[in-house]
């Protein structure tokens, strides 16, 4: 599997280069042995007991840029990552990863330096950021890894920020009515976030045809990204169209807005007719920043009605697999350590079932 050359220094000393093939069958070689059976050494160790046992590393590989690994990494993935996702690791890498980064080479960064950096990082940004920044080049350095290209992992053990969960603002179904009616036209939207907990892209990716009122059913199958200055349609979340059910509130807020409208239009379209744009609390003079005001609900983003939704669900006493579907989540599990502080209550309420259940017969041993 392995040859060996004979060769002379400029200054007349004698040495030994070792010659094999990789996995891929190219040639490799490596050089600087004093004697022939130093090279035969090396050579069992790190090409014939390696490539036997799976774990061959290129000496080379450790020299390869960091920045082309992850324009590599990065264009690997983006068919594959929603456009919204991949529009922001892109960003992160050309912002925060590549300049600090690309210039040099996988086998010379010390772990030092990659905790330097993430604590420098830290100090001016959120973790959400830091994670994502780390992320990228952990994913180069695994890779890497996975490729035979290095075996140690400059970036393993590196403490990282964490990322503290905001306080959830759960409107109660007075406040959400208020709401709803402050926002005008928009109302019906307002009821859709609120009511059915679709995501923000979901629920303005809809159309007149995904409303079903003989089956009282939102067909939630597609969902819109806000990419750069654009938009782009995809799938929902985790990939998975579902049907959500629909509140009476609701289909009778939509009868309305689904008249004189095509199958294919948008059920909430921006004023200019295309995708309605993310709208936030501090959006002071946007339509829902107004609405905000009016009402005097506690502030909150679209997006959090959605918070909103599993509350008034859970409260209602329905079953955590059906709030599961209605809200898109990957699993029950997921549901409950999402929304665990819902279920307080539920506790209470248990306590009480429970003695009332077993008070007879524990009664009777007395």
């Amino acid at each position: 599997m392995a040859s060996y050359e004979r060769y002379q220094l400029k200054g007349g000393e004698t040495r030994w280069r070792v010659w094999w093939r990789d996995p891929d069958h190219k040639r490799k070689n490596k050089s600087g042995f004093k004697t022939k059976r130093d090279a035969s050494e090396w050579a069992a160790r790190n090409v014939t007991v390696a490539m036997n046992d799976g774990a061959y590393i290129d000496p080379q590989g450790g020299r390869v840029l960091i920045g082309a690994l992850g324009d590599e990494w990065i264009t690997a993935r983006e068919n594959v990552w929603k456009p919204s996702h991949a529009y922001a690791v892109e960003s992160s890498w050309k912002t925060h990863v590549r300049p600090k980064w690309g210039e040099r080479t996988l086998g010379e960064v010390r772990h030092s330096e990659v905790q330097n950096w993430v604590n420098a990082l830290s100090a001016k940004r959120s973790a959400s950021v830091v994670l994502r920044a780390f992320g990228i080049l952990k994913g180069i350095y695994e890779t890497a890894r996975d490729d035979g290209r290095i075996s140690r992992l400059p970036v393993a053990n590196i403490q990282l920020p964490k990322k503290t969960r905001q306080k959830r603002v759960y409107l109660t179904p007075g406040q959400l009515s208020k709401l709803a009616d402050c926002s005008g036209v928009h109302r019906p939207l307002i009821l859709v976030l609120g009511l059915c907990g679709l995501r923000w892209g979901e629920a303005t990716a809809l159309t007149v045809g995904d409303v079903d009122f003989a089956m009282n059913r939102l067909h939630v199958n597609k969902s819109v990204s806000q990419v750069g200055g654009g938009y782009q349609l995809g799938s929902p979340k985790n990939g998975r169209s579902r049907d959500v059910p629909m509140f009476r509130p609701v289909a009778d807020a939509l009868h309305e807005a689904v008249r004189g409208k095509a199958s294919d239009d948008l059920l909430f379209p921006s004023a200019t007719g295309g995708y309605m744009p993310p709208q936030g609390k501090r959006h002071e003079h946007s339509w829902y920043g107004r609405a905000l005001k009016e009402s005097g609900v506690p502030p909150l983003t679209c997006h959090d009605l959605r918070h909103t939704a599993a509350s008034i669900a859970v409260h209602s006493g329905a079953n955590v697999k059906v709030i599961q579907r209605m809200l898109g989540h990957s699993s029950a599990a997921m549901t409950l350590d999402t929304y665990a502080d819902l279920f307080d209550a539920d506790m209470d309420s248990l306590t009480l079932d429970v003695n009332a259940a077993i008070a007879d017969v524990f009664d009777e041993d007395k």
